[in-house]
């Protein structure tokens, strides 16, 4: 099952909460919409307050992060990925995708990988 991760942070003008919200009600049914091939959608937020501090021996220095959520997109097949990919270049895709983005996350930090 193919999967791709992105990273991102919210834009630093909103506050924790919002970027949720708007996430969860706007960002997320706009991109399931976009794209029929989807299987799966997952966002793990990583909020400040989700931070543990030092109960466990195995964390980092416990630096802030510069990302908010973990954001997971699986596809059942290639063939779903790939059309996520090729509808991905379309001009009126792009241009809904990042006016929406706009309003909530910095697009110039985000980072996305493919999965295994």
């Amino acid at each position: 099952m193919p999967k791709l991760i992105a990273l991102i942070s919210k834009k630093s003008s909103i506050s924790e909460e919002d970027f949720k919200n708007y996430y969860e009600s706007n960002h997320a049914p706009l991109i399931e919409s976009l794209f029929p091939t989807l299987s799966g959608y997952t966002r793990t937020y990583l909020f400040e307050s989700n931070l543990l501090g030092d109960t466990l021996p195995l964390e980092s220095d416990g630096a802030q992060s510069q990302f908010n959520v973990i954001t997971e997109l699986t596809f059942k097949d290639e063939e779903d990925l790939n059309q996520f990919f090729e509808r991905g270049t379309h001009q009126d895709v792009v241009e809904a995708i990042r006016a929406d983005e706009a309003n909530f996350l910095d697009g110039e930090k985000t980072i996305m990988y493919r999965v295994e």
